[in-house]
């Protein structure tokens, strides 16, 4: 596990389950998250690489034995997890004003409130958060 720092930018489960998982864009994914920024993310990414990672088994995509990887080496990626128990209210907002599931809206409303931007490979997120004048706070992988 890295050491507790504050972040520099915000990652969301699409950079990282390409990172684990091999799909168009892995080699960005593995790349950037490698590169040595500081990377940040809600707590609620090891919930969503769970939700990938089961599904890409249940498929056959991915052996259990992958899955079992991806989990455990979250904490070698990720420089600092975000708690989210304060963030209802915000993220309830934003994903109203933006249009987009409560899930993406918690990587915006974390990045917003940090002055940071979000990294996603998610391009239906990346044109809500445009359209909704957030262009600023994300970035497509």
């Amino acid at each position: 596990m890295k050491t507790v720092t504050a972040a520099e930018v915000i990652v969301d489960a699409s950079v990282v389950a390409k990172f684990h998982f091999q799909e168009d864009g892995s080699d960005r994914a593995r790349d950037f998250l490698t590169s040595g920024a500081v990377i940040g993310a809600p707590e609620l990414l090891v919930i969503e690489i769970a939700s990938v990672a089961a599904k890409l088994v249940q498929r056959g995509f991915a052996t259990p034995e992958q899955a079992q990887a991806a989990m455990v080496s979250l904490g070698d990626l990720v420089d600092e997890f975000i708690p989210m128990r304060t963030l209802g209210p915000a993220v309830l907002r934003m994903a109203r004003d933006c249009g987009c599931s409560a899930y993406d809206a918690t990587y915006l409303v974390v990045a917003r409130d940090r002055g940071l931007r979000v990294v996603s490979a998610d391009l239906r997120l990346i044109e809500r958060a445009r359209a909704s004048g957030l262009g600023a706070s994300i970035e497509a992988l």
